[in-house]
């Protein structure tokens, strides 16, 4: 039998990371002090780049950013920015995370998704000249920390299904 391409067996991991994208595409109004701006296309970047650096690189980080900031309307190339920042610190602590049990790396994506909100925040108060609250961004830093053990447990499985090694055992 045939091996199955590589291009071919990412298909899904593409598929679910951009429905994390159109999802991060919206925004939900909870009160007058806060806007609910999930940032759900984090969530793949940081678990493939732990486990598959190869299926996301910065360049593809880039386009869905930019894409979200294209949709969205706001600061052209604020998202972009920040998925590939985040994409090369995770890539930095690839090893280490790699090497660690779930609570660390979900710790771990808290402290990014904090750091990529809070640099949002203050990029959007320095570009309107207002200091607006920041109880949007930490709701949406934690909520998007919140979600980040089910969309992980939905990426394993993709993770396993793209596996080559199980690939190889199911054409035999």
């Amino acid at each position: 039998m045939a091996a199955i391409p590589p291009a071919i067996r990412a298909i899904p991991a593409f598929a679910l990371t951009l429905l994390l994208a159109v999802f991060s595409m919206r925004s939900f109004e909870l009160s007058d002090l806060i806007t609910l701006q999930l940032l759900l296309v984090l969530h793949p970047i940081y678990y493939w780049t732990i486990f598959r650096p190869s299926l996301f690189p910065a360049w593809l980080a880039f386009l869905l950013g930019f894409a979200i900031d294209l949709v969205n309307g706001g600061l052209l190339g604020l998202n972009a920015f920040l998925l590939v920042f985040a994409s090369l610190v995770i890539t930095k602590q690839q090893r280490y995370l790699l090497s660690q049990p779930f609570p660390t790396q979900w710790a771990g994506f808290l402290f990014v998704s904090f750091a990529a909100e809070g640099i949002r925040w203050l990029v959007i108060c320095a570009a309107n000249m207002t200091m607006f609250s920041p109880a949007s961004a930490l709701t949406s830093a934690l909520c998007s920390a919140a979600i980040y053990p089910l969309t992980s447990l939905v990426m394993l499985g993709t993770y396993q299904l793209i596996s080559p090694s199980r690939t190889a055992q199911k054409l035999d």
